[in-house]
């Protein structure tokens, strides 16, 4: 069986044509290999499929894991079966995965009537629930149904969300931003500040070794309470270590305190620069705040350094654009240099995209070259379209952060608070010309 193990690893289209006995070790092969043969042969994997279901007794767990398999394969591959199978998983069993790439074949078909068939009933996961109901009233609303579309977004705009404001701009109703700050418990407080554990993150962290302060601070939550994570955020914050508050309220599930959750270091260098390049400095602080939560020596696994985090080479090339000379890596865990830098960068990503700021925060996140491989080759997107059909989940959900993030810096700066749909510029194709340049401009007024 291990020798059937790796020759189906190394050559599943073989390894599926075996005629093993129907045991649980056949099945349980047989099923990885045909998830394997999906990823880069889906129609063999199907046909292949049509022959095994009728020779061996596949549990339903294993049935539906191979459909699902199959659904999103087909899908990528643009298979002609991927509706049907999409819906051959059913409308009551469905996880994240299966949500997105429905919603993604709708939206690239202007399917609405499907979405609305494949967001019926009540969202399978509370994780996914704002996303699944702005999109089932987004779809109503396309097929005509106005009533039932609006008293979904009247629910959704209660909600301090990327989906919730959203909702809020297609009713043109202000945000609902729910701020709550945590109390301050004398008698917790003193608590806390009595517990070695953070007693050593305190004077390590004064002294600047920050490495072995976060270690203290880590063991520490591990024996707090919700109420003491939050008390230990304000300490967190009177300290000045603003990536341990955002990480504690985080841990404590305390979402309601915008105050210490999107805190304002750093602030004279971040809206010097973002006024300096022409950027909206709520954008820059929204940023800054979702790649490191303002931690000045954060390092990514990949190699991105410092608050802003910008990779060696980019830093490099973009420090000699703008006439720094001599970089070192190093250099970007010196915050005012990160800045520096990151901003400029980001100033490139956002004149490369012409002015559109989801562009460049999504090239900010996944490269341009991915992202002007994502842009219709003709044709307009509504932005809240294309957002949702970018293909790295990852960065899907950094651009909708990055937006939500920016509304709640509006506040937090005492700015006028700009509709997220201000700032989501239509998306245009490639290869522009002219009526497609019109096309656009008259979509973006219209949906504004």
């Amino acid at each position: 069986w291990v020798q059937r193990w790796i020759a189906m690893y190394h050559n599943p289209a073989r390894g599926l044509r075996q005629g093993w006995p129907d045991e649980p070790r056949a099945r349980e092969l047989l099923a990885w290999g045909l998830r394997r043969l999906a990823v880069t042969d889906t129609d063999q994997a199907l046909q292949r499929w049509d022959t095994l279901r009728t020779h061996y007794s596949f549990s339903p767990e294993q049935t539906w894991k191979l459909h699902r398999t199959l659904a999103v394969y087909a899908v990528i591959h643009d298979h002609d079966q991927a509706r049907a199978l999409l819906d051959s998983l059913g409308e009551n069993s469905m996880d994240e995965d299966v949500f997105q790439w429905r919603l993604r074949l709708a939206l690239e078909d202007h399917d609405w009537k499907d979405l609305v068939r494949w967001t019926r009933g009540t969202p399978p996961d509370d994780a996914m629930r704002l996303r699944w109901l702005y999109w089932r009233a987004r779809a109503l609303e396309e097929t005509g149904d106005n009533e039932a579309a609006r008293a979904i977004y009247g629910k959704l705009a209660e909600e301090r969300d990327y989906y919730g404001f959203l909702a809020a701009d297609r009713l043109g109703v202000p945000y609902n931003l729910n701020y709550l700050s945590v109390r301050k418990d004398e008698s917790t407080w003193q608590g806390i500040m009595a517990m070695p554990a953070v007693q050593r993150a305190r004077e390590l962290y004064a002294l600047d070794m920050r490495y072995r302060a976060r270690r203290e601070w880590h063991d520490a939550l591990g024996r707090m309470t919700p109420h003491q994570m939050e008390i230990a955020a304000m300490i967190a914050a009177d300290w000045g270590w603003h990536d341990r508050t955002i990480l504690t309220l985080g841990r404590a599930r305390a979402f309601d305190d915008l105050v210490l959750r999107f805190p304002l270091p750093y602030a004279k260098r971040l809206e010097e620069y973002a006024n300096k390049r022409g950027l909206d400095p709520s954008w820059v602080f929204a940023l800054t705040r979702a790649e490191s939560a303002f931690m000045e020596d954060a390092r990514s696994p990949t190699g991105a350094l410092g608050l802003m985090q910008v990779m060696p080479a980019t830093g490099r090339h973009t420090a000699r654009s703008i006439g720094l000379r001599r970089f070192r890596a190093r250099y970007l865990l010196d915050a005012d240099k990160n800045i520096t830098i990151g901003t400029a960068y980001l100033k490139q990503m956002y004149d490369r995209f012409g002015g559109n700021t989801i562009l460049a925060t999504a090239a900010y996140n996944a490269g341009p070259n991915q992202v002007a491989r994502w842009l219709p080759d003709s044709g307009c997107s509504e932005p809240d379209e294309w957002i949702e059909t970018i293909p790295y989940t990852e960065t899907r959900k950094y651009v909708a952060r990055i937006l939500y993030y920016a509304t709640i810096y509006d506040w937090r700066l005492k700015r006028d608070i700009t509709p997220v749909h201000k700032r989501m510029a239509v998306i245009e194709p490639q290869q522009k010309d002219l009526v497609a340049g019109l096309s656009c401009v008259v979509t973006n007024v219209s949906s504004n």
